[in-house]
């Protein structure tokens, strides 16, 4: 590999849950938020379930979500997505934030934009004046009552819906309820697997969030993709032909990591300099198995065996495969097939892609199975 140029920092983020320096293709969600902010209680989009695929950029979501909020004075609550919800807001996350905010200087300082500091040590004065225990709901109208005075409110974040107790999701979304029945200055964004935000919402104790907006994260255009590599890219001070835009795009399939992930391994054989179509395909082998091991292991690793089985025969083809030719590879009726079609769909691991045919909706899952079928 050519030698970096270290004047020019790779500017592209492949992180999970870091957001890019430019993000692609979700300013109408953003801008959707920000006037739902504005126009106060009562505005449906202040209440926000987002659910995608692994990569799709869930978690970059809500990062941006709560920098809507925060650069307008909003204080920002990432909820626990372990133990009980209500628990840990009463016992240290709401006490910690009420004892920062209890001062007129306090909300002054959050107000001009500084950032939420993370739960501390409590001065002893706050530790006085909230000693009694309290339970959540009774904490955050204080909160809010604090923060009514500044023209601003809570935002509520929780990334991994699907991982999270339903017994605790459903408590909260009962006090969520009353705050916005109240007309409270709340919001709420959450973010989750399909299948996770779907099983959820099925629970008896979570009929409220039914009514929440569904944002449901999908590929990104070949034209937003483009667009956010080459400002990516000019950004840093580099080059990129349109011919290398093109094949960044077909190797990207819309996904939002894989966007970074192939820009930032581009780059970096580029050296910093001017990017060019042979610098993409240098990427192809590692790219691949960056998303098996980041994305591909994780979305099979609790997949029944019957449905993994149908994936593994799907890697036979080159491209879509016939429904009936699995069937027939997996000694299935086509009745009994469909069932593993079904559930592979909701998951959002297969989509349908002609009639009679199916295809992986995960960029290069095919390569992966193939892999781990030559490796056992």
């Amino acid at each position: 590999m050519p030698r970096v140029d270290p004047s020019r920092a790779n500017p592209f983020r492949p992180g999970f849950g870091v957001s890019p320096r430019v993000l692609a293709g979700r300013d109408e969600l953003l801008e959707e938020f920000d006037t739902a902010l504005d126009e106060g209680p009562g505005s449906p989009l202040r209440s926000i379930l987002v659910s995608g695929a692994r990569g799709m950029g869930k978690t970059v979501i809500l990062n941006e979500l709560e920098e809507a909020a925060r650069v307008r004075g909003w204080l920002i609550i990432r909820l626990p997505e372990s133990g009980g919800i209500l628990e840990e807001l009463a016992s240290t996350i709401l006490p910690a934030q009420l004892a920062e905010l209890d001062s007129e200087r306090a909300v002054r300082r959050r107000v001009t934009g500084a950032r939420v500091a993370g739960i501390g040590s409590l001065s002893t004065t706050a530790q006085e004046r909230y000693e009694v225990r309290e339970n959540a709901a009774t904490l955050i109208a204080r909160l809010l009552d604090v923060l009514a005075g500044h023209g601003t409110g809570v935002l509520f974040t929780l990334d991994e819906l699907q991982a999270v107790d339903r017994e605790s999701v459903a408590a909260f979304a009962a006090l969520y309820q009353h705050l916005v029945r109240d007309e409270r200055d709340v919001a709420l964004a959450a973010a989750g697997l399909p299948v996770g935000v779907g099983q959820l919402l099925q629970h008896r104790g979570t009929t409220f969030l039914r009514r929440a907006e569904r944002v449901q994260l999908g590929p990104l255009s070949d034209a937003d993709v483009i667009d956010a590599v080459r400002r990516t890219v000019e950004g840093a001070g580099g080059e990129i032909s349109a011919d290398a835009l093109a094949a960044l795009a077909e190797s990207v399939h819309g996904y939002p990591y894989l966007l970074q992930l192939a820009g930032y391994r581009a780059w970096r054989e580029s050296a910093g300099g001017a990017l060019t179509p042979a610098h993409v395909r240098a990427t192809s082998r590692v790219v691949s198995q960056r998303m098996g091991r980041l994305v591909h292991e994780p979305a099979l690793r609790d997949l029944p065996q019957a449905q993994h089985s149908y994936l593994v025969a799907m890697a036979q083809d080159d491209g879509p495969s016939s429904t009936g030719t699995v069937a027939a590879r997996l000694g299935l009726t086509a009745q009994h097939a469909n069932v593993f079609r079904a559930r592979l769909i909701e998951r959002e691991l297969i989509l349908p892609a002609g009639h009679g045919l199916v295809d992986y909706s995960l960029p290069y899952l095919r390569d992966h199975l193939r892999r781990e079928a030559a490796s056992s």
